[in-house]
């Protein structure tokens, strides 16, 4: 018994240093370069990375008819687990955001109607 409580605490106590931390800007950057977040019941795609067309970082979404849309001037409030990323429409200046977490991202976080993007 004293074995299997041991190994318990081992393997929880490992998972919880190898957990990604997002306890700055830099952590989450650092995270979401390169990756991709997918939803299949919508089609769409999510990803963090550098818009050559506006000369900055930003969130870019791409629906399932491969539309492109642009969200700049990111805002990131880090939370340690997770992060909360928005970011201003290029073309309308309506806001777009999402909660970060490892390998998944949910837009609409405690909403009804949420949607989880997963990694790609």
């Amino acid at each position: 018994m004293k074995k299997l409580l041991l190994a318990f605490l081992l393997f929880f106590t490992i998972g919880l240093v190898n957990a990604q931390r997002f306890n700055s800007d830099s952590d989450v950057i650092t995270y979401m370069d390169g990756k991709k977040f997918y939803d299949s019941e919508s089609g769409m795609q999510i990803e963090y990375r550098y818009i050559s067309e506006y000369n900055t970082y930003g969130i870019v979404v791409t629906n399932k008819l491969n539309a492109v849309f642009y969200f700049i001037n990111v805002s990131i409030d880090n939370y340690g687990n997770s992060s909360d990323l928005y970011g201003m429409s290029v073309s309308s200046g309506d806001n777009f955001g999402f909660r970060l977490f490892e390998r998944k991202l949910i837009v609409g976080y405690g909403e009804p109607e949420s949607h989880t993007f997963y990694l790609k």
